[in-house]
């Protein structure tokens, strides 16, 4: 589920936040940052919580047998695809995402009216009219599940809203999220039963880079600043954004002093970052620089790479 861009993004959202600041407190903002990271599963749970919490609240609270009226088929079909769907119902049965309903970071059960809301605007989009204009008997428990989803994470301006309102950094999680989220639906489909991924591939191995990020950026920002002042001659401070600089000094950290990471991985991540975080022209800024830089110090043999390929 976590990816090293990630990894890079919270750990350059962390120092930007202590830019210009005296008496930064390294370990500190490592462990904001690790804290940070871990809260990406909790993240994921919130999400998944929403369909068994919209179950409930169908069941409880907008059942048709309780309506005054006689419902028609078509009302019992489209609440039974809700409330009776089995892969929801394999979701509430899934241990981890029982103990997080119990104690929820992110509780739907205070959001009644916005998850209603929510489901009401669902109904309208053609995803759901496609599903339930079919017999009841084709009705996809599943394809209605990942419709549901990816309607929540892709194009509902409420539950985005309520998304940042309750993570600061659900802009940088929820396309990870959302994968994570089409991995449990691959699963299922093949399996029959939920699997929700781990956050970490190697839990120590992650959390060291973010420590490794934030630690050699307060060692070697002085030196790594002069050595950017001089690949950009007529740009002094006020005229490159702090984002740019930032994310260059990172990434000239990597080039230095991480050994494992391979230069091209190095280049290519900071790239993109400041395509999502900076101005327009700021990725070819930052391409054309930390490239010059690069080549440079290839040539002076100030890049240590450890295995073969990794300078590139």
């Amino acid at each position: 589920m976590l990816n090293r861009r990630l990894i890079r993004i919270k750990a350059f959202q962390a120092l930007f936040g202590e830019f210009g600041q005296e008496n930064s407190r390294p370990t500190v903002i490592a462990s904001n940052v690790k804290k940070s990271i871990r809260g990406m599963g909790q993240n994921l749970l919130g999400v998944l919580s929403f369909g068994p919490e919209l179950s409930h609240l169908m069941t409880s609270e907008h059942d048709p047998s309780e309506f005054k009226y006689q419902p028609s088929e078509e009302d019992i079909a489209i609440f039974n695809i809700i409330a009776k769907n089995k892969f929801i119902e394999d979701l509430i049965e899934d241990d981890q995402l029982s103990a997080y309903r119990e104690r929820p970071s992110l509780d739907w059960q205070t959001e009644k009216d916005m998850m209603f809301l929510i489901y009401k605007n669902f109904k309208k989009t053609e995803a759901y009219e496609g599903l339930t204009s079919k017999p009841p008997e084709e009705y996809s428990p599943l394809e209605f599940a990942t419709a549901l989803y990816k309607y929540l994470i892709l194009d509902s301006v409420d539950f985005e809203q309520i998304m940042e309102d309750k993570n600061i950094f659900w802009y940088d999680e929820k396309i990870p999220i959302l994968k994570s989220l089409e991995k449990i639906f691959a699963d299922y489909e093949s399996t029959n039963s939920v699997n929700i991924p781990q956050l970490f591939r190697n839990e120590s191995e992650d959390l060291a880079m973010a420590d490794d990020l934030v630690a050699l950026y307060f060692e070697h920002q002085t030196e790594l600043d002069q050595s950017l002042s001089e690949y950009t001659p007529g740009w002094d401070s006020d005229r490159i954004t702090k984002i740019d600089y930032l994310l260059m000094i990172m990434a000239l950290l990597e080039f230095k002093y991480m050994p494992m990471i391979p230069v091209k991985v190095t280049l290519n991540e900071y790239i993109e970052i400041a395509k999502m975080y900076s101005t327009p022209k700021s990725s070819k800024f930052v391409n054309g620089t930390l490239d010059k830089i690069l080549q440079d110090w290839k040539q002076q043999d100030l890049i240590k790479k450890k295995g073969r390929g990794l300078i590139g």
